[in-house]
């Protein structure tokens, strides 16, 4: 039997499964609740978040043999056809190969006719900011104004793409990247079904490389288990997945903070020994030192933090002041810029950190004028240099000639 990736095995079969989009759900069940179901929807966002899962949902839930509902039973034969791609009713077009103004003819002359099986003949679209102009031109008015057994579903990562015409006729759904602590909780639940043994640093590790998008975060998990098995160590997985050990994050931001400009050039050396990608470093630096800006500022950590990382930054806060850590993250923040562009990377890194360490303030400015004020007015005159007796006090036009 053939396998299946986790990415199409553990896609969301209900709404209560879809993960990290919980306004975009809410919504849905209570317009299929309240019969409110409109005729066009536009689902706008990253790859791997949910948007053709959610589309197939709301197929399933207007065509349940128990529907329009917002629980779809998923056993009747158009769940189990919709599931299986293979509904008649329900088309699924990938807009970057149909993107001609024929293939749009060729739906409004479909439109017309009543669906063989179904309640609705339902047009989910794909990446449906590639079609032509003239193409989107000629589904304008189909679009305004389609038959009562016609629902179209687009999907788009790039919205902006979109004439004004479309998507004033759509009702918009903007799916968001899903929060980390989400991610994790259902990669530990699919890894316990699964017989899948990951640390938890591990996992947040995998969480932060798919940045947000679930279908890239399970397709890395199967990259993971293919290359080690069910148990990977946390070497193998910083290995396979290219990500930076966090111990070099911190002694880097370490280093920084308490100005070692030896330590910062030996873990470099090592990063670049171990061929970590600086890019990725400078990426995990800058985040290290945004932490440790929040912490310092506001007292305040990242939930999805180890215990330990927590410690660690919350003490390493404590030894630096906010104008320090505020240039530092600039500096690193540009340094990610100059390593991508540069023909030697390890070099631009190297002076680009040791110039933030050597130029880093070392007192913001109010605790700069504490200090002066508290040393005084008599204290801070007499600190200038004494004037000579006789010596002129302005300078003439005949003092700059001399």
């Amino acid at each position: 039997m053939a396998y299946t990736v986790l990415a199409r095995k553990y896609r969301p079969q209900t709404f209560e499964d879809v993960v990290g989009q919980e306004p975009v759900v809410k919504t849905l069940r209570n317009e299929l609740l309240q019969n409110r179901v409109a005729h066009a929807y536009l689902f706008c966002g990253s790859r791997g978040v949910g948007k053709t899962t959610a589309a197939r949902l709301l197929a399933r839930a207007l065509n349940c043999v128990s529907g329009p509902t917002s629980t779809p039973c998923g056993t009747c034969q158009a769940c189990i056809e919709i599931r299986d791609g293979i509904s008649t009713d329900v088309m699924e077009i990938d807009g970057a190969s149909n993107n001609g103004v024929e293939n749009v003819r060729e739906i409004r002359e479909n439109v017309k006719y009543l669906p063989q099986s179904a309640r609705y003949k339902i047009y989910i679209i794909d990446e449906v900011h590639m079609l032509s102009q003239a193409a989107f031109n000629a589904l304008l008015k189909t679009l305004e104004e389609p038959p009562a057994h016609v629902k179209f579903i687009f999907a788009t990562t790039e919205a902006q793409k979109l004439p004004d015409t479309i998507l004033s006729r759509c009702q918009r759904h903007n799916f968001r990247h899903i929060p980390t602590q989400a991610m994790l909780e259902r990669l530990k639940a699919i890894c316990s079904h699964e017989a899948i043994s990951l640390s938890d640093k591990a996992l947040l590790a995998l969480s932060n490389l798919s940045k947000g998008g679930m279908r890239d975060a399970l397709s890395t998990l199967d990259q993971l288990v293919s290359a080690h098995g069910k148990q990977p160590s946390d070497a193998d997985v910083l290995q396979t997945l290219g990500t930076v050990d966090r111990a070099l994050v911190q002694n880097m931001a370490r280093a920084l903070v308490e100005r070692h400009a030896h330590m910062l050039l030996d873990n470099i050396q090592a990063a670049y020994e171990n061929g970590v990608e600086f890019k990725n470093l400078v990426e995990e630096l800058a985040f290290e030192l945004h932490h440790l800006f929040v912490a310092k500022t506001t007292g305040r950590l990242p939930e999805v933090l180890s215990e330990e990382e927590r410690r660690f930054i919350e003490t390493l806060a404590k030894n630096a002041n906010d104008a320090q850590l505020a240039y530092l993250f600039d500096a690193v923040h540009s340094t990610l810029w100059a390593v991508g562009r540069s023909a030697f990377p390890k070099l631009t890194l190297e002076m680009q950190l040791l110039k933030a360490i050597y130029l880093a303030p070392s007192l913001s400015i109010p605790a700069l004028m504490e200090r002066l004020e508290s040393l005084g007015p008599s204290s801070s005159s007499s600190s200038l240099p004494p004037v000579a007796a006789g010596a002129p006090r302005g300078r003439s036009d005949e003092n700059l000639f001399r």
